[in-house]
């Protein structure tokens, strides 16, 4: 182990009982301030008394789903939004039998790419944005363009490697 002596030790008792003390105090505080006042660290939200007829307009999915979100919500029929939905998440899936590193395409795989990218960044900015005007026609053009951008990723992975072999 190479230690020829007692100056490159850590004395075990005053250091790790100092660390695990304190972490222990700052949880007691933590869970005796949420005893004494449970509603301080609460959202006020919390407190509106629901509506069973309307739902408020806040509220939108988790971060992970804005971009899907924001296709459902650009497509008015409910069947064919709920069908695009499904495609947004499982076109993912396709891209795991996408290998384009062999590509002689590079260029044009990684401009597809990073618009694809892009365009998922923005339809997730306009997921979490509210119905209206500027925002729902986004909407409607992102997700053409992250259709179309999807299917010409993997049409040029299945034109590369037939030219190219």
């Amino acid at each position: 182990l190479y230690c020829h002596g007692d100056y490159d030790k850590v004395c075990f008792a005053p250091e790790y009982w100092g660390k695990d003390a304190y972490n222990i105090l700052v949880w007691l505080v933590f869970i005796v301030m949420s005893l004494i006042s449970p509603f301080v660290l609460g959202d006020a939200e919390m407190f509106i008394e629901a509506d069973p007829m309307k739902s408020p307009v806040h509220i939108v999915p988790e971060w992970y789903f804005l971009f899907a979100y924001a296709i459902l919500r650009a497509i008015p029929n409910k069947i064919l939004g709920v069908i695009a939905l499904l495609m947004s998440i499982v076109i993912f899936y396709f891209f795991a039998f996408v290998n384009n590193y062999t590509s002689s395409l590079v260029k044009l795989n990684k401009l597809l790419v990073f618009s694809f990218i892009v365009s998922s960044v923005v339809l997730s900015w306009l997921g979490q944005c509210l119905v209206e005007d500027p925002f729902t026609l986004l909407s409607v053009i992102f997700s053409m363009l992250y259709f179309v951008l999807a299917s010409t990723l993997l049409f040029v992975f299945m034109f590369s490697k037939k030219l190219f072999e």
